[in-house]
């Protein structure tokens, strides 16, 4: 036979106002966070989320301690203050919930809030309906909470005696949150999350907060380990969550200690813009759970890095900022060893951003001048090419050189960003300053000739064996934009004159190489 009871939610009137604001002010994905923070608290090593839009329903489930009745009463009790040890009983992990607020932004999101739990060693079950409807008014506004009625009971079922486990289902889901649930793909902002479903939102902004693992077999695992015994493992609509990761190369990584705060971090970059836009920066994290949205601790504030946003990574605080947490726990307070951290992040940002930045830009500097495109140098290949290993050994490279001359399937130069290695394959034809013009195949040969600044005729010329010979002293070819385009022209001028008999002939030439030459533009 059930053994009916009731409750009442309690709130510390230094919080009072948090009613009405803060959870209004959080978002859904943010009220099943602290759901499943609750759960990690609980010492689960599991937790579920399963969502029924047909049903209106969300079901959080997970395998911790449990809660009886009077562990209820306290759950229901929200102080402005730290609750209860800061370590979990079972596996003394540091507790993420401290002021005890969790449960109040899950409220607003459905009609009834039903919780079951039983605690391991006990046959009772005990199961309780919150009316989250009456908790709060449409309009935003709170009431006395102190006259809402929990209703309850408590069962007993010898078979759950080695059971452990909590069950959170919102009943009847409010707008608020079939608002978010329903929302479509945004087709104005594809690099952001905003362009996936709401359940892929959900799962990204789960995935960039919770305690979780990151995906299997990433480096990021060792290097970013959290000091806890046992972890927990998170699934939405039965597929697992891991962390949030932007891998293919490890830039950086360590642990270090300013003005008193410890704190362990990573760097990495894909070699190309971080996708989605929101995982750009570092995202902070406190007893292994995220802390606001990702930043560069103003490492823009005074140069625009055209690189900063290759850059992702993470920092976890070990210690010396926990009593810096805002109340709602997404920010740190601006204290002076939390800006102290700030600027030595800032800087490492920059260091990353500027070595990116150099290896990019003469990459694509060298590869442009071999395969050719627009807005190039007017300067033989293999000087481009050497300036920029020069970069790269700078930035730590190490430069192999091949004597390979059939070599002409490879390229001529190979970067590997991981290994931080450039081969260069000598005597490559690739390296062969050259053009196709005119259905003929002519070497190209520059030259540094003093001429006057009028004399355009000394731009470019035919030698005795038929090579072209380019100026690179003329003014128009050193443009950094247009130089070479300028190049092109003049060689089709001169080769017009040298090799048509008549006006019209050198006229059909003319457009003939131009609309070949300058096809791609």
């Amino acid at each position: 036979m059930a053994e009916k009871f009731t409750s009442q939610i309690t709130v510390d009137k230094n919080i009072v106002s948090l009613l009405s604001r803060f959870t209004y002010e959080r978002s859904f994905p943010y009220a099943v966070r602290e759901v499943v923070s609750n759960a990690y608290d609980a010492d689960a090593t599991t937790a579920g989320i399963d969502i029924d839009l047909k049903n209106r329903e969300v079901v959080i489930i997970d395998n911790g301690n449990g809660m009886t009745q009077e562990e209820f009463d306290f759950y229901l009790r929200i102080a402005g203050q730290r609750r209860g040890k800061r370590e979990t009983p079972k596996f003394g992990r540091k507790r993420i919930g401290q002021f005890g607020v969790g449960f109040l932004a899950i409220l607003p999101f459905c009609e009834t809030l039903q919780i079951l739990s039983t605690t391991e060693n006990s046959e009772e079950i005990f199961t309780a309906n919150i009316p989250a409807s009456k908790f709060f008014q449409q309009d935003g506004r709170t009431i006395d909470v102190g006259e809402i009625i929990v209703p309850g009971e408590i069962r007993r079922d010898p078979k759950m005696k080695s059971s452990h486990c909590t069950e959170i289902k919102l009943v009847n889901i409010t707008d608020l949150a079939r608002r978010y649930l329903h929302q479509k793909p945004s087709c104005e902002k594809r690099d952001s999350i905003a362009s996936r479903s709401a359940i892929e939102r959900l799962r990204w902004e789960m995935q960039e907060d919770l305690p979780l693992a990151f995906p299997d077999g990433s480096e990021l695992n060792e290097i970013l380990a959290y000091p806890e015994a046992v972890g927990m493992e998170v699934y939405l609509q039965q597929e697992k969550l891991f962390r949030n990761c932007c891998e293919r190369e490890l830039l950086d990584s360590g642990e270090m200690t300013v003005e008193g705060i410890r704190f362990r971090y990573a760097v990495v970059t894909p070699w190309k813009a971080v996708k989605p836009y929101e995982q750009r920066g570092l995202k902070l994290r406190l007893n292994n759970v995220g802390v606001g949205p990702r930043t560069v601790f103003e490492a823009d504030r005074t140069h625009k890095f055209s690189r900063l946003h290759w850059l992702s990574g993470e920092v976890q605080v070990l210690s010396g900022l926990d009593a810096a947490i805002t109340l709602s726990r997404d920010a740190f307070v601006a204290v002076p060893e939390y800006e102290a951290m700030s600027k030595k992040l800032a800087e490492i940002l920059t260091r990353w951003a500027n070595y990116v930045e150099d290896i990019a830009v003469a990459s694509r500097d060298m590869t442009k001048h071999i395969r050719g495109g627009k807005q190039i140098s007017v300067a033989p290949k293999k000087e481009i090419v050497e300036k920029n290993i020069k970069t790269l050994e700078d930035r730590g490279f190490t430069v192999r050189r091949v004597d390979k001359k059939g070599q002409v399937d490879a390229q001529p130069v190979h970067i590997d960003k991981i290994k931080k290695e450039v081969v260069v394959y000598n005597d490559h034809p690739g390296l062969e300053d050259s053009i196709f013009i005119g259905g003929k195949k002519r070497r190209i040969f520059y030259i540094r000739a003093s001429l006057d600044k009028t004399s355009y005729q000394d731009a470019c010329r035919v030698n005795d064996d038929g090579d072209l010979e380019i100026n690179t002293q003329y003014p128009l070819f050193k443009s950094k934009r247009y130089g070479d385009l300028f190049k092109k022209v003049y060689i089709i001028a001169v080769l017009a004159r040298r090799e048509c008999s008549s006006a019209k002939d050198m006229y059909e030439f003319m457009l003939s190489c131009i609309d070949e030459e300058f096809r791609h533009f």
